[in-house]
């Protein structure tokens, strides 16, 4: 029996520009563990999904890919805002999201649900362990209510992450 080991394969007419070359490896997470944060309050809370990788070079990149499950309630017929981030385990946002920036809103109802998709590229330059999680911020409604990750703890309401170490 035979055994191939590499740390990188490259097509035999070498990478075209700007690409990467292959999967290193893949850690995958997921979470039923309900989180929720009460409107109005314009910072980020963890949403309990994440996971942790400890890249094999350096020069590597990280293919963050998933969903959060998320619902919206608020106490009336209203409007309401929240977003999500990318965060390492230092709770450094590192998608470029910020706490006052817009993302979803809706106008005129009081109960949504959905997935958010996560789909993030990163350069950690480290061969130690890095942590990616996602935080949610419910910014602002005009009736009282809570942004909630993971609702009920359910099989319908999973979140999950993979990561996937793509070689330089």
């Amino acid at each position: 029996m035979s055994e191939l080991r590499t740390n990188r394969i490259v097509p035999r007419d070498g990478l075209v520009s700007g690409a990467s070359g292959g999967i290193i490896q893949v850690v995958h997470a997921s979470t039923q563990t309900g989180q929720s944060q009460a409107f109005a309050t314009n910072s980020f809370a963890d949403t309990g999904l994440s996971a942790s990788i400890t890249p094999t070079r350096t020069d590597s990149k990280i293919l963050v890919t998933g969903y959060l499950s998320f619902y919206v309630t608020i106490g009336g017929v209203g409007s309401a805002e929240w977003n999500f981030a990318v965060c390492d385990g230092s709770n450094n946002i590192l998608d470029g999201t910020s706490a006052d920036a817009q993302g979803y809103r809706f106008n005129e109802y009081y109960v949504l649900g959905g997935k958010h998709p996560i789909n993030f590229l990163h350069s950690p330059s480290t061969t130690n362990a890095f942590t990616y999680k996602m935080r949610m911020n419910a910014k602002n409604s005009n009736q009282s209510g809570s942004l909630v990750c993971q609702r009920n703890g359910t099989a319908n309401n999973i979140s999950r992450i993979t990561l996937m170490e793509v070689s330089a």
